[in-house]
């Protein structure tokens, strides 16, 4: 007798159940955000070090090249030590005429004063950038600011002042030329050598005879009347230069409200564009050690 044997059980797989569905979800999104912070927190990293690389290039090294030209301002000049606003051919020129006979730097020639020393340059900020213009003899053989070759002796004027580059932002400029064509040069002339800089500033370190060294604006210095009866001089340069980066950075250590600190009456400086750029104030002091004139109180 054939005996029919039972059916076999069917086998079933068994599923995740829908809690196991959340956690494993709920996991994998913690791990993933996880992933993508310290992916962000990379690449925010790897910006601020270029940006601050960038900064630190334009910043420090082009500093220091300003520095080395305008420690030459007055240099050759054996005959008008003393650096103001009436010595003849001297080492910061703040005025002009036409007029032969009269007490200003360059005498006897038409100079534009959009060419000479002022306070009231280009800026992204809520103060003016000032524009300084020294002369000097070249010591050597050497280049100018815009990279042209002089000889040994020769007058040189260069001009330091913002202006808008190729890309629209505005940079550092110098110009360079001499006596026998200032009369001709062109505002906007010259070569950029340090490109966003919002502001710069030029504080005019001044020494009167009986008196301590003090810091002044330009404006300051030339509205004073500083003329011959004041026994006064230039004999160091304070600059201050604000930069910034080329690409605005997402950061919340980056605030595009920051304020700095230059030397205004009228308070801080704080830039007009409040896109996240990051930032920062260079500051250097510049003797001038042509110009220290002490032999104008000889008599």
């Amino acid at each position: 007798m054939n005996v029919l044997s039972a059916p076999k059980r069917g086998t079933y797989q068994q599923g995740f159940t829908l809690l196991e569905l959340i956690v494993a979800l709920a996991l994998g999104l913690i791990i993933s955000a996880a992933a993508l912070q310290l992916f962000t927190g990379g690449i925010i990293t790897a910006k601020l070090q270029e940006a601050s690389a960038e900064l630190q290039e334009s910043g420090v090294f082009g500093v220091d090249y300003v520095a080395k030209d305008i420690r030459l301002a007055n240099y050759g000049n054996v005959n008008n030590l003393g650096i103001n606003t009436y010595t003849p051919n001297t080492g910061i020129l703040f005025t002009a005429s036409p007029n032969a006979t009269d007490q200003v730097n360059l005498p006897g020639l038409a100079v534009d004063s959009k060419l000479l020393t002022r306070s009231d340059g280009e800026s992204t900020t809520n103060i003016k950038s000032d524009q300084l213009t020294i002369m000097f003899q070249a010591p050597h053989n050497m280049m100018n600011c815009e990279g042209v070759g002089v000889a040994k002796g020769s007058n040189v004027i260069q001009r330091y002042f913002l202006k808008k580059d190729s890309d629209g932002n505005l940079a550092l400029a110098c110009h360079a030329t001499n006596k026998d064509n200032i009369v001709g040069a062109k505002e906007t002339e010259g070569t950029v050598i340090i490109p966003r800089v919002d502001l710069v500033k030029f504080y005019l370190g001044i020494k009167f005879r009986g008196d301590k060294l003090r810091y002044y604006r330009i404006q300051d210095f030339i509205e004073s009347g500083s003329h011959s009866g004041n026994n006064s001089r230039v004999i160091s340069i304070r600059m201050m230069m604000l930069v910034r980066t080329k690409d605005p950075i997402k950061y919340k250590h980056i605030n595009p409200n920051e304020s700095f600190n230059f030397y205004e009456y009228g308070g801080p400086a704080w830039v007009n564009d409040k896109s996240p750029y990051l930032r920062r104030l260079y500051t250097t002091t510049i003797a001038l050690r042509n110009g220290l004139g002490e032999k104008i109180y000889e008599n």
